[in-house]
């Protein structure tokens, strides 16, 4: 069975939550397993992304006709290559109002492409409203929480965010100290070169990366149970 195009629209109603630190690992979790990967900048106030990993990122761009359709001509695409969306806070309304108006979930099933919304969490009431948004006018798509350990308080607004029907239970990336953060934010660093040859196994940043590397595995073992799914059904 030919599996689906993934593509990972990494999002969040609010700034400064840990959103292109989480597209940009998942691109790399990609690069260290040798596989190509293609992501897209949809940052409109500050691009990031594209800064870390300029070979593999586009600056799109959804403010008229011509970037929408540009945008998704190329997320859409069945080439089993993986899709990378980081997607700005400030048009966060705008993105999903444009696939609801699209319909993009019955578009994207039928170019065998299976798209996921990670919406990454916080404890501020414009993040609870946009994850119900999202749950609201968009069942026909995976979403899935992330809860990111960096965050204040965060295991205590934590249940706010449920996991859904199609994407299952929510993704958790754990914090870094300060100095740690300092050294993932060089445009040099690469966590899938870390991976790769690490220099050692025990410190905070290894730990770091091969913690996240084991989530997205897992959301990948997610994706394809739900391909095999049908095939599953038909069979029994």
């Amino acid at each position: 069975m030919k599996r689906r195009t993934p593509l990972f629209v990494i999002c969040s109603s609010r700034p400064r939550v840990g959103k292109t630190l989480l597209a940009r690992a998942l691109a790399e979790f990609f690069r260290s397993e040798s596989r190509p990967v293609a992501c897209f900048d949809v940052n409109p106030d500050e691009f990031a992304l594209v800064d870390y990993l300029p070979g593999h990122t586009a600056v799109a761009s959804i403010d008229d006709t011509r970037g929408q359709m540009a945008l998704f001509d190329q997320v859409l695409t069945p080439d089993q290559v993986p899709k990378v969306v980081d997607l700005g806070h400030t048009v966060f309304d705008r993105f999903f109002a444009v696939i609801e108006e699209i319909g993009f979930a019955d578009e994207a099933r039928r170019r065998a492409v299976a798209p996921v919304v990670l919406f990454v969490a916080d404890q501020d009431r414009r993040s609870r409203q946009g994850y119900e948004m999202l749950r609201s006018r968009h069942p026909k798509l995976a979403l899935i929480p992330v809860l990111n350990d960096a965050l204040p308080n965060a295991s205590r607004w934590s249940d706010q965010f449920p996991g859904t029907r199609l994407g299952g239970a929510p993704l958790h990336v754990p914090a870094l100290s300060p100095m740690v953060r300092g050294v993932i934010e060089r445009p040099s660093f690469s966590f899938a070169a870390l991976a790769a040859t690490p220099s050692d196994t025990t410190s905070e940043l290894f730990g770091w990366t091969r913690r996240v590397f084991i989530e997205f595995r897992e959301l990948e073992l997610r994706m394809l149970l739900a391909d095999l799914q049908p095939a599953l059904k038909f069979s029994a």
